[in-house]
């Protein structure tokens, strides 16, 4: 069986996502970026963020900073389809955003907000999200700037519902795997770091992940060794190994084939045959 993919690995500084279909997400999942959902539907959904569960019959736009655990999906048993919107941006885009075009505190580090929104006023946010070209980045940050504006305008930041907590801090252990997976890392040094015992890291992270923290210590460093495999020719398969915190070529080989179901030297042949 091929690795979860709780962790997204569309690690791009931003992209802008329409989707129609129905969704049935039944499993958690995060990524480092923000995340501006926008369901200009009349709808009932229902949201798993950071392990808390909201159920929804109206238009409304969730923002969620980096590394929030969340699952969204339709929870309407007769919806054929429903329109969602989907943007997600680096904190290199929203530094540069926060600087002039956006709503103070309506960025923010392990927090998040859920805005309710009547019909006319998403079919107005709709109007004007439709209007960009989703292939263009400078009119997507302009787009993020505006709609967050006009947002809290329709819909006041005081009025929206808090999704995220700063207590929470099963979020900051993923920021911090994210950003040292290349390292010696264990629950047992994780722990420490956080001041807390094994036991409850364990528990804890796997209740709001739905999977343990060696498994997602793994994700990051598969989907970084792929991202070498790609982008990296020139760089050895022993030396990606090392780069991205495996113990040895002997673990590797095998572990990519089972996750991937090629070898390292397949996953770089096939991605450049495709390129």
């Amino acid at each position: 069986m091929r690795m979860n993919t709780f962790l997204a690995d569309n690690l791009c500084d931003i992209e802008f996502i329409h989707w129609t279909n129905i969704s049935e997400m039944s499993f958690s999942h995060t990524h480092p970026q923000f995340e501006i959902y926008f369901c200009s539907d009349n709808v009932e959904q229902r949201s798993v963020i950071n392990g808390v569960e909201y159920t929804y019959k109206y238009p409304c736009v969730i923002i969620s900073s980096p590394y929030t655990v969340h699952a969204m999906s339709c929870a309407a048993k007769d919806a054929k389809r429903y329109e969602r919107f989907v943007i997600y941006f680096d904190d290199s885009v929203a530094s540069q955003l926060r600087a002039n075009l956006i709503p103070e505190g309506i960025l923010c580090r392990n927090s998040g907000f859920m805005f309710k929104l009547s019909e006319q006023d998403a079919n107005y946010l709709k109007n004007m999200i439709i209007a960009v070209d989703p292939n263009n980045k400078t009119e997507i940050k302009l787009l993020i700037g505006l709609f967050l504006n006009k947002l809290v305008t329709l819909s006041p930041l005081e009025n929206a519902i808090c999704i995220g907590k700063a207590s929470f801090y099963v979020q900051d252990v993923l920021q911090y795997i994210a950003d040292n997976f290349a390292d010696p890392i264990s629950s047992e040094t994780i722990a420490r770091k956080f001041l807390i015992s094994r036991s409850k890291l364990d528990r804890d992270f796997k209740q709001f992940t739905g999977i343990s923290v060696h498994a997602f210590i793994e994700i990051c460093r598969l989907n970084q060794a792929k991202m070498l495999l790609e982008t990296h020719t020139e760089m050895s398969v022993a030396n990606i190994s090392a780069a991205c915190g495996f113990i040895g070529e002997t673990y590797f080989f095998p572990f990519f084939k089972k996750n991937v179901g090629l070898t390292p030297i397949e996953y770089r042949r096939t991605y450049k045959s495709h390129n």
